[in-house]
């Protein structure tokens, strides 16, 4: 016969282990999130990200989450972006009909959805340093909504870094 224990005694083992278990899914919960680019055509490769909430210090060449601002009607204002961290503050960003440049590296193809934002290419060529506080992201393809239509994002608006998943 096997000799069975109390249950009192059996939840007494269990409680650390659940203890660490459930601190552990909270810890990853908070610092960690999901993000997925639902759109039928995607500025990136990759479609599924995990999001490191607590590494938000932009670099150049990174991809990170941010919430959107000022891109109405296109996207909801707060709706989670994944773009790459092409501009950091004190790089020149060049804007042109047939290149983007950030420090004189091409980082982009022209105007392209000038046309569908109806408006003139023209609004949107541009020759400037990026800001204290701000950053410039873009996508990889030719038809990306990025900061060549709607310009610079806020520091306080970023999520964290965004790690290709699928």
């Amino acid at each position: 016969m096997k000799n069975k224990q109390p249950l009192g005694v059996f939840l007494l083992k269990a409680l650390p282990l659940t203890a660490v278990i459930s601190l552990g899914a909270l810890y990853l919960t908070d610092r960690y999130s999901i993000g997925i680019d639902p759109q039928e055509h995607t500025c990136l490769q990759w479609r599924v990200f995990a999001i490191d909430k607590y590494d938000t210090t932009v670099e150049r060449g990174e991809i990170f989450a941010f919430r959107s601002g000022a891109m109405e009607p296109f996207f909801k204002n707060g709706t989670q972006i994944i773009k790459v961290a092409d501009g950091v503050p004190g790089d020149r960003v060049s804007v042109g009909l047939q290149k983007v440049t950030v420090n004189g590296y091409e980082v982009g193809e022209g105007l392209a959805l000038s046309p569908k934002l109806k408006r003139p290419p023209s609004r949107y060529v541009r020759d400037e340093i990026v800001p204290e506080g701000k950053y410039w992201f873009m996508g990889k393809t030719l038809d990306s909504f990025d900061s060549r239509y709607w310009g610079y994002v806020p520091a306080g608006d970023i999520i964290g870094k965004a790690y290709p998943l699928w």
